[in-house]
């Protein structure tokens, strides 16, 4: 999609194995970097509470959250710092070694997402109502997955 048709976009956070955490919808034509605070809010298991106060809390002990390069700018860093994260996320134009390995991991989420029909097509007009279907779906991508026993 480019900005000037309508549509919408799936903002993803996934783990290691692709397994869903957190998913947000978005307009197609909205920026990712500004997303970055929403999506961290809205993972099912949210990083543990710092246990010392905030005025010492060191930004290498927060939990780290990867990302590709689309998120690699200060404003999104700060917003996953107010989140409770610390993201690594390589700046634009920047090669890091094993980005392409996160890379791999959200494209392969995305991919057990389009396997419903549902929801690659997005047949429903309401965003409440959208956004049930995949939560939905990524209860179906655990139970498939044999993770969840």
């Amino acid at each position: 999609m480019d900005r000037a048709n309508c549509g919408t976009a799936l903002q993803l956070a996934c783990d290691g194995r692709a397994m869903p955490l957190g998913v947000i919808v978005t307009p197609a034509n909205a920026n990712d970097g500004c997303q970055t605070q929403n999506l961290l809010a809205a993972l099912v298991v949210p990083p543990p509470a710092p246990t010392r106060a905030l005025g010492e809390l060191d930004v290498r002990n927060l939990p780290t959250a990867q990302a590709d390069s689309a998120y690699g700018n200060r404003p999104s860093r700060a917003r996953a710092q107010a989140a409770g994260f610390r993201l690594q996320a390589p700046s634009r134009g920047q090669r890091r070694l094993g980005v392409g390995k996160i890379r791999q991991a959200v494209e392969r989420c995305h991919n057990f997402f389009a396997q419903f029909g549902r929801i690659g097509r997005r047949l429903d007009r309401s965003a409440k109502r959208f956004l049930g279907w995949i939560e939905l779906a990524a209860c179906v991508i655990f139970l498939r997955s044999g993770f969840v026993r």
